[in-house]
């Protein structure tokens, strides 16, 4: 609010008051401009920001792992389910192709892969082996296998191992 003049007041005066009080808002403002946070504050924010991200980066690099295992655990089974439709067409004419590129083609074949495949066993027992790239972090360690009888067309589920030796079964 501006002063309002007083009938007996000068111009001058009039003006002088008008500067001061202008002066005052603008020191007002000011300070109002410089309030920031304190350091205490972003000590705390930078502390919990640290917790969070203590916790959280574990939990993601797991996830990525299974998901990687996921990729490999598909690609068993497609690979199974080529191979036993190759039996159940021609069982005399079927061979078991050790790095299971008669199954899965380019899929496995590619130096792009994060897993390499083998085939073995019987057609009753058909074991597809997929073993983690030791130089990626996400499937180093990590090892699907899947175990199917080609003859009955019974296919088994995909387990995955990590390198600590605990299995978890990833149906597909």
């Amino acid at each position: 609010e501006q002063p309002a003049p007083s009938p007996n007041m000068t111009s001058t005066t009039f003006q002088n008051q008008l500067l001061q009080h202008a002066r005052g808002k603008v020191t007002n403002s000011k300070n109002i401009i410089q309030k920031g946070f304190t350091l205490v504050e972003l000590m705390v924010v930078i502390v919990i920001v640290g917790i969070l991200s203590g916790v959280a980066l574990p939990q993601f690099l797991a996830q990525t792992k299974k998901a990687a295992a996921t990729e490999a655990s598909q690609i068993a089974s497609s690979i199974t389910k080529q191979a036993a439709a190759e039996y159940l067409y021609d069982s005399t004419a079927f061979t078991i192709d050790p790095n299971c590129v008669a199954y899965a083609g380019a899929a496995v074949a590619s130096e792009e892969d994060k897993f390499d495949y083998a085939c073995s066993g019987s057609a009753q027992a058909f074991l597809v082996t997929a073993t983690g790239d030791p130089l990626d972090n996400n499937t180093k360690g990590v090892t699907v296998t899947m175990t199917s009888n080609l003859e009955t067309g019974i296919l088994g589920k995909p387990k995955t191992t990590e390198g600590t030796g605990t299995g978890t079964g990833t149906g597909t």
